[in-house]
């Protein structure tokens, strides 16, 4: 009876060490998981911005893309959209322009903005340099130029909000 609760005690053991490893590598770990980034500002509003510093004028018949945030979006859903475009199953969701479905992916989990200094907003301009770049420039996401367009797109909204 003793051998028995030792390997029930073990198997437990080994249980919460598995988990632990699961939720630590999930990025899901600590408190900062469940508390989630808001936008600051209307999206439209962000958007406006970003075409104004990308030179771009927006269209009425242009459609707007889906703007989706990890805590309301299953995690296959996020997969099965990405999937062809990256050409993977990306274990776990991040921010991406999905060009097919016209769909911007936006985890909100606020410690991923606090430890970088960034924001919600930030990240959702990068997205929508991205969704100019494909519908009013003609361009692609497959090549460097377009991603350092985005991050200077990006950090030009972050100066200009901050001020």
């Amino acid at each position: 009876m003793l051998a028995s609760k030792s390997r029930c005690w073990s198997a437990l053991a080994v249980l919460v060490v598995l988990i632990g490893a699961v939720v630590a590598t999930s990025g899901r770990a600590g408190p900062d998981h469940f508390r989630r980034a808001r936008l600051q500002r209307d999206p439209r509003e962000i958007l406006a911005l970003v075409a104004r510093q990308m030179d771009v004028t927006l269209r009425a018949d242009e459609p707007l893309p889906v703007i989706l945030l990890e805590s309301r979006t299953p995690l296959a859903r996020f997969q099965d959209a990405v999937e062809p475009q990256w050409r993977f199953r990306p274990p776990k969701f991040t921010n991406v322009y999905v060009v097919a479905r016209n769909e911007i992916y936006l985890t909100d989990a606020a410690g991923n903005y606090q430890r970088a200094g960034r924001s919600l907003d930030e990240s959702l301009a990068h997205e929508f340099a991205h969704y100019l770049q494909v519908h009013y420039q003609g361009g692609g996401l497959d090549d460097e130029v377009a991603e350092q367009q985005a991050i200077r797109v990006q950090f030009a909204f972050r100066d200009a909000t901050r001020a």
